[in-house]
C-alpha cells in the first residue's frame, strides 16, 4: 500500500491515489477526511474567487510534492462512503473523477477506463470500453488487432501521472482514420469475418 499524501490546501485531506494525464489534469482521486474536511474541498472546488482551488499539491512524507490541476469542474463527478470504525473516528472518503471513466463521451469518442496494475481482463476491460465508445462494427475475434491498431496509432495511451492501486489508460478515437486502419487490414487479408479465417492461412503455411 502507498503512503498517504497530503493535501496542502485542505492539511485535514490525505490521499490514497491518484491518476493524471500529461498535463497533469485530474483524471482520478482519492482522498479521506473528516466530513468538514471535504466539504471544504468540494466547495473550494466550485468557487470562482480567490479561495478556489486551482491546484491540488499532494505531499509525501519526504515533502515531495505532486501537482494535479482539476481543470474544469463541470467534468468531474463524485462518490462518497462514510467510515466509522477508524483509528481517527469518522471519516469520509471521497473519490473524485473525470465523468469520462464513468460515461464514454461517445460523440467526441472518447474515454477513460481506471484498472488495477496488473488487472488480467485488461485488454477484455478495453475491448467492452472501446465498444461502448464507437459505433463501427467490430467483430469479437478482432480484439487483439484493434487493439494493437488504438496503440500503434496513439488512439489508446496509458495515462502517465499514476499514484498508489491503479493505472489508467485513456482513449481518444479518431473514427475516420480507424476507418481506414481497418479497411487497410482487411485488405491486405489481417482481419477477416470468421474466426477461422484468421487460422487458416498458418495452417496452410506449416503445412
Amino acid at each position: 500500500m502507498s503512503p498517504l499524501l497530503h493535501l496542502n490546501e485542505i492539511p485535514h485531506i490525505l490521499a490514497d491515489g491518484y491518476i493524471c494525464d500529461e498535463h497533469r489534469s485530474l483524471i482520478f482521486l482519492s482522498a479521506w477526511g473528516r466530513d468538514t474536511a471535504v466539504q471544504e474541498l468540494l466547495a473550494r472546488l466550485t468557487l470562482k474567487n480567490d479561495d478556489a482551488l486551482t491546484q491540488l499539491t499532494l505531499s509525501d512524507a519526504s515533502l515531495n510534492e505532486h501537482l494535479i490541476f482539476p481543470g474544469n469542474t463541470h467534468n468531474l463527478d463524485k462518490r462518497t462512503s462514510r467510515h466509522t470504525r477508524t483509528r481517527f473516528g469518522t471519516l469520509v472518503h471521497i473519490w473524485l473523477f473525470d465523468k469520462r471513466c464513468l460515461q464514454p463521451d461517445r460523440a467526441n469518442g472518447q474515454a477513460f477506463m481506471l484498472l488495477k496494475h496488473e488487472d488480467p481482463q485488461r485488454n477484455e476491460r478495453i475491448w467492452t470500453l472501446l465498444s461502448q465508445t464507437t459505433a463501427l462494427p467490430l467483430l469479437p475475434h478482432w480484439q487483439e488487432m484493434i487493439l494493437a491498431l488504438l496503440l500503434d496509432s496513439g488512439m489508446l495511451t496509458p495515462l502517465p501521472g499514476t499514484y498508489g492501486g491503479l493505472t489508467g489508460w485513456q482513449m481518444i478515437l479518431d473514427t475516420p482514420r480507424l476507418t481506414q486502419l481497418i479497411g487497410t487490414a482487411i485488405r491486405r487479408g489481417e482481419l477477416h469475418t470468421t474466426p477461422d479465417a484468421v487460422i487458416a492461412p498458418s495452417l496452410r503455411l506449416v503445412a
